[in-house]
């Protein structure tokens, strides 16, 4: 993929995005939809709507197996035919929660899950599903044990033709008035709204790592901070002004430069890309000998920063800088300029 040249999305984009976006987070999460498993249509594949999940069964309803909340996978190598079901966000004591989850391969061929649901150093389990907090805006990433491995239940990697494969994954409790979770995997769409119950089982919370819980913030769009995105089906570019990331006529970040790249970090976290590209802009003032090492600095400094900042192992970054030969706006104009003064980072979701 080559991303030397700027998108006709990010052309198209005229308002540039901020920090404080609680609310395009959800805005986000609730347009996500869910895949109802429904009657198959002629495809094999569920009726593609909208949907919640039904209340939780009580414990003594609760039977292993029965999912109250079903999605098929929007980026598999198998498609719709690998499906997963949710069948318990419970309490399990101690300031734990447990969600339990099965995954089904539908397709005639054996499947191999390596770390489609897991981080490279917990291969063969879910630890990378997070879970949405939308009452206190933030997010649970799973327990580790003390060896820094997955508080998981591992399955096996390949998953046989109509075998259902079962794993579990611990988190931090949120709240006792948070009755729901929206929970977020890297396969599916989001499950919004999975209601918590409570687990007779206790689990054991000694040696386990300290909770990790994160704001949710997410970059947004914003005339005021001249920032913003672009997407599509299968990517994500997020465009960051240079006026807010760093000293003028400087490659030297600003006081408000790592907490948007932060942002930017967690979301090249969540996705399944191996590959970031990091391209730096200037306006036409100035020349090309002070624009172009100028723009190709800049996107150094933030390749620099988000290196450290990702968590997730394997990324390999793409930097370029273009000087002022691609802008998105007038350049006759303060606001013109400001705009193509820019650094977009790109990758796939």
């Amino acid at each position: 993929m080559n991303h030397g040249n700027t998108s006709p999305q990010e052309r198209e984009a005229r308002s540039l995005l901020p920090l404080g976006a609680a609310l395009t987070s959800l805005t986000l999460l609730l347009s996500a939809c869910v895949i109802d498993p429904g009657p198959p249509n002629q495809n094999g594949q569920g009726n593609e709507t909208p949907n919640t999940p039904t209340p939780s069964p009580s414990n003594e309803e609760e039977r292993e197996g029965q999912a109250i909340a079903s999605s098929t996978s929007s980026s598999s190598d198998i498609g719709p035919d690998l499906q997963v079901d949710i069948y318990a966000l419970e309490r399990v004591g101690n300031n734990l929660l447990r969600l339990r989850l099965g995954i089904t391969n539908k397709s005639s061929k054996e499947f191999y899950l390596y770390a489609g649901l897991a981080d490279s150093e917990n291969p063969y389990t879910a630890s990378r599903i997070t879970l949405i907090d939308a009452e206190n805006q933030n997010r649970h990433l799973s327990h580790n044990q003390s060896d820094g491995s997955c508080f998981c239940l591992p399955f096996e990697g390949s998953i046989s033709s109509g075998e259902t494969t079962e794993t579990w994954v611990i988190y931090p409790e949120p709240p006792p008035e948070v009755e729901a979770m929206t929970v977020v995997t890297p396969l599916t769409p989001p499950f919004l709204d999975v209601p918590i119950s409570n687990s007779s089982e206790a689990i054991e919370s000694q040696g386990i790592s300290e909770p990790e819980i994160r704001d949710l913030t997410m970059i947004s769009d914003s005339t005021e901070d001249q920032t913003g995105r672009t997407e599509s089906s299968d990517e994500v570019s997020i465009i960051l002004s240079s006026d807010v990331l760093f000293e003028t006529n400087s490659a030297d970040l600003s006081p408000d430069a790592e907490e948007i790249l932060q942002q930017v970090a967690s979301e090249i976290d969540d996705a399944n890309s191996s590959t970031v590209s990091i391209d730096g802009h200037a306006d036409n003032t100035g020349s090309d000998s002070v624009n172009l090492p100028l723009s190709q600095e800049r996107a150094e400094t933030v390749e620099s920063v988000l290196a450290d900042l990702i968590t997730r192992s394997g990324i390999r970054f793409e930097v370029e800088g273009h000087g002022a030969s691609e802008p998105i706006a007038n350049n006759d104009t303060a606001e013109g300029r400001e705009r193509n003064r820019r650094v977009s980072v790109t990758f796939e979701k």
